[in-house]
């Protein structure tokens, strides 16, 4: 009777799993299905409060073009504490007050204007704008950066100290602690952010020079490396460094307690 009952119970088992499968595998095919009768949502239309027309890019088509290699200017039209607050990888900030872009985006790559919403009235201006400069691939992304987070999730920010979120990101490591590092040939990977005549000045020893401002053009850089130092003109700068590295390619940094300035006052070696 025992084992009639075990058998029951494992037959019952395995029904479970089969319809979990099933359930798991057709659903799988309605929605690739389903994308496959629309793959791209970017043939939407909307216009401005005076009715100007303009074209729009879903977050998931835009995600899905930046993540197929499509060479995008990805202008971000917002203040610059907005963009330094939380912005896309690789999207150029230039505020509405600061047009036209000039130089700033690649002429001949297709345009996609960020915006906080799909309120925001600076669109018009630069659409305007890019229109005189002979700019004529543009689209807005739909819902502006708020409808991104909700859909395609990630973006970066220039970090917050009195954040726990941010703090979260980053680990911390005295000037003495890194000096026995550098002396015992423990193997750490050590950027400096500073720019390109500060750190020429005078660096730690093995430092690689990779300025704030072109860290995300350049992060692929670090993604091999397990422990990633930041160096920098003092602790603010690196901890910014640090978390933007962290949204970027989930990395937690070690912060360089002091910065340079510390380095230099335990009067630690610099190499020019």
């Amino acid at each position: 009777m025992k084992n009639k009952k075990d058998t029951n119970a494992l037959l019952i088992g395995l029904g479970l799993i089969i319809v979990v499968i099933l359930i798991t595998f057709f659903r799988s095919n309605y929605f690739s299905t389903k994308n496959e009768a629309s793959p791209d949502q970017t043939a939407d239309q909307t216009e401005t409060a005076t009715g100007q027309k303009y074209q729009t890019i879903a977050s998931l088509d835009l995600q899905k073009k930046l993540t197929t290699g499509n060479k995008i200017n990805l202008l971000d039209i917002r203040s610059f504490d907005d963009y330094i607050n939380e912005h896309l990888v690789d999207s150029v900030n230039v505020p509405i007050d600061e047009f036209p872009v000039g130089s700033k985006i690649a002429a001949e790559n297709p345009v996609v204007i960020i915006t906080t919403d799909a309120t925001d009235q600076n669109i018009e201006i630069a659409l305007n704008s890019l229109k005189d400069q002979h700019v004529t691939n543009v689209k807005v992304l739909a819902g502006g950066i708020t409808e991104w987070k909700k859909m395609a999730g990630s973006t970066v920010n220039y970090g917050n100290p009195k954040s726990f979120v941010d703090q979260s990101k980053v680990s911390y490591v005295e000037n003495d602690q890194l000096n026995e590092a550098i002396k015992n040939n423990v193997s750490t990977f050590i950027i400096d952010v500073r720019t390109k005549q500060e750190y020429a000045n005078g660096h730690i020893k093995n430092a690689i020079n990779i300025p704030f401002d072109e860290l995300e053009k350049r992060r692929d850089e670090l993604r091999s490396f397990p422990r990633v130092v930041v160096t920098g003109m003092n602790e603010l700068q690196e901890f910014q460094a640090s978390v933007q590295l962290y949204d970027m390619i989930l990395i937690q940094p070690f912060v360089l307690k002091e910065g340079i300035n510390g380095w230099q006052k335990k009067n630690f070696e610099l190499v020019k």
